[in-house]
């Protein structure tokens, strides 16, 4: 494969493997996509259930061997062989068919049916890229990161934002993305990888949305603000303005949100839409600007239309 590019060598290398192979349970593509499908919906979240995790690394993939009806675990970073493995354990989940090839390479500022299909796809893995309206604006653009960087491996600064045919062809395998940590006993937990710019969040370990998101910088800064919480996140009874300084720093551990609160609010961290706290006035929010590198004062920054129903999937706990 070394004639091949570097996009198209990492996908070739992707649906193909040496690694070890786990048996799924019959038909547990088709759950994951149901559940990816109505995450916006009736997601039973009872109070007390939802953990979020801040991590290094990537996330594993399961990938259905293109023309059998196989699937079995690898992690993204794996180096694969050039041929499948002579035994795979099986499971009656249906593989794609061949997909025509994608001439034209879609980027921000596409507009066609091949970017709607490519929204649709988005959306049937758990992404959220916007309406499938067929034009290819922010809201894509940060899916395909996303996409690219948990199929592809690519940590922030190398993902592109464009859709190749090599790409393209990844989009119509039947990829699951499994978590990192087990739930245990909690139902529906968040993984966040920082080195991915990426969060997800699984309920019984199938993910029912993945989202780009913006971390801390991890650079000190200084500045007038004017804030309406404290700096554990609690409404003041009046805005104050005051001078602040602190290190942009999103911190790796395992926590639970705690609260959350509706609408804008400004801390001394910066203005937060629908914030979900996790740590102390950290919290996963919304905003206008989620760009491809870390870029907030601590928390994690997520779309703003995935901020309109985020807290819904993050129970308190």
């Amino acid at each position: 494969m070394n004639d091949l590019d570097p996009t198209t060598r990492s996908i070739a290398e992707l649906i193909t493997n040496r690694a070890a192979s786990v048996h799924l349970p019959s038909g547990s593509l088709a759950a994951v996509r149901r559940r990816a499908g109505r995450r916006r919906a009736h997601l039973r979240l009872a109070a007390g259930t939802t953990s979020v995790a801040l991590l290094g690394g990537t996330v594993g993939v399961v990938q259905a061997w293109p023309g059998r009806a196989t699937q079995r675990v690898v992690p993204a970073d794996t180096t694969f062989s050039t041929e499948p493995p002579p035994s795979l354990s099986t499971s009656s989940v249906p593989v794609t068919d061949a997909v025509a090839t994608l001439d034209v390479p879609l980027a921000k500022g596409s507009h066609s049916d091949a970017v709607r299909d490519l929204q649709q796809a988005l959306t049937a893995f758990g992404f959220d890229p916007g309406p499938a309206d067929g034009q290819f604006g922010t809201s894509t653009q940060q899916a395909v990161w996303a996409f690219e960087a948990l199929v592809l491996g690519r940590q922030y600064g190398q993902q592109t934002g464009v859709v190749d045919d090599a790409l393209w062809q990844a989009l119509h395998q039947p990829i699951i993305f499994q978590p990192r940590r087990a739930n245990g006993e909690v139902e529906t937990h968040m993984e966040i990888y920082l080195d991915l710019q990426v969060g997800i969040v699984f309920t019984d370990d199938a993910p029912v949305l993945i989202t780009h998101i913006s971390s801390g910088t991890g650079k000190a800064w200084c500045g007038q603000v004017t804030i309406d919480t404290d700096e554990d996140g609690t409404p003041l009874p009046e805005p104050v303005e005051q001078a602040v300084c602190a290190v942009s720093k999103t911190p790796g551990g395992v926590f639970e949100f705690s609260r959350r609160y509706e609408g804008n609010r400004r801390g001394p961290l910066g203005g937060m839409y629908n914030p979900v706290y996790f740590n102390y006035g950290l919290a996963v929010y919304g905003s206008q600007n989620v760009p491809a590198v870390p870029s907030s004062q601590g928390g994690a920054r997520i779309p703003m239309h995935i901020a309109e129903y985020f807290p819904t999937l993050a129970g308190d706990g």
